[in-house]
């Protein structure tokens, strides 16, 4: 992956990646949400602030992304409103940003965390 493939999360990013998959939205299939979500299997690296003032690294597997978000499995429980710094890893390109933890369900062996995108632009 070139440089010039890791850039920072906003929503020109993501229909950007949309694009490069195919995938268009479509209104009338949202349901619920605001944002229709897609299959987007891949590594995600998060960085979880320290009781020290410093951050921890973990990882998780993307299971979706959306305009607004992903949903990440991964091995430990964060608390809803926390405030991640993240990568989504993908083969056509690595978006890098801020989220917030949206909710945080149990597993069998893991838990599954949908994670809100913070936009700085």
């Amino acid at each position: 992956m070139k440089v010039s493939e890791i850039v920072p999360i906003s929503q020109q990013a993501l229909q950007r990646l949309f694009r490069m998959r195919g995938l268009a939205a479509d209104p009338s299939d949202l349901g619920r949400r605001r944002a229709p979500r897609w299959p987007f299997p891949g590594a995600v690296e998060i960085w979880v602030p320290a009781a020290d003032g410093g951050e921890e690294h973990r990882f998780g597997t993307c299971e979706n992304i959306s305009m607004g978000g992903a949903g990440v499995r991964c091995d430990d429980a964060y608390e809803r409103g926390t405030e991640l710094q993240v990568a989504v890893h993908q083969p056509e390109l690595s978006l890098h940003g801020r989220a917030v933890v949206r909710h945080c369900t149990r597993l069998r062996s893991d838990y599954y965390i949908g994670l809100e995108f913070i936009f700085d632009d």
